[in-house]
C-alpha cells in the first residue's frame, strides 16, 4: 500500500514520540518513533500522550533510558527491566515494524498506572499479548486500522 492510500502519520516527524497501548491481559506496552506512523486514536489525542510520557519520565526514568547496549538505534536486543511496559520501537531497518526492545521481569499493568497514564494507554487495545509478540505491524487494510503481531 502507498503511503498516500495510508491514513496514518507520525505527530512530529524526525522527533521522538512515545505512545502507550494495553494487551488483553492489561499489560502495558510503551512505544517510540522517530518516524513511524502511530494509531489513528494516538494521532488524535497527541496531547494526552505528551502528558502521559511527561509524567512517566518523571516517575520511571528508566523505562526511557533502557537501549541496546550494542546500539541504542538498533531494536535488535531484549533490554531487561526489573518492572515496567513492554517497550517497542519503530524499526525502519527491518520492513517497518514496531520491535520489542524491553522486556519486564515484571509487566506492568494498565490498572497500576496512575490515572493520566492508565488514560493514554487504555486509548489503544490491542488482541495480542506483548509477551508473545516481537514484532507489531500497524496496517490498514479495507478501510479499517489493524495493529497485529508477527
Amino acid at each position: 500500500m502507498s503511503t498516500s492510500e495510508s491514513p496514518f502519520v507520525h505527530p512530529r516527524w524526525g522527533l521522538q514520540f512515545h505512545w502507550w497501548a494495553v494487551d488483553p491481559s492489561g499489560c502495558v506496552g510503551l512505544f517510540s518513533s522517530a518516524m513511524g506512523p502511530v494509531p489513528l486514536t494516538v494521532a488524535a489525542n497527541v496531547q494526552v500522550m505528551d502528558e502521559a510520557t511527561a509524567s512517566a519520565k518523571a516517575r520511571y526514568p528508566d523505562w526511557f533510558d533502557a537501549y541496546c547496549p550494542h546500539d541504542e538505534y538498533q531494536p535488535h536486543c531484549l533490554v531487561a527491566l526489573t518492572y515496567g511496559p513492554h517497550l517497542f520501537m519503530w524499526n525502519e531497518i527491518d520492513d517497518n515494524r514496531y520491535t520489542q526492545y524491553g522486556m519486564p521481569a515484571r509487566p506492568i499493568l494498565s490498572f497500576e498506572l496512575p490515572g493520566e497514564l492508565e488514560r493514554a494507554a487504555l486509548l489503544v487495545k490491542v488482541g495480542f499479548a506483548f509477551g508473545k509478540t516481537p514484532d507489531i505491524q500497524l496496517n490498514y487494510l479495507e478501510g479499517m486500522e489493524v495493529l497485529s503481531a508477527m
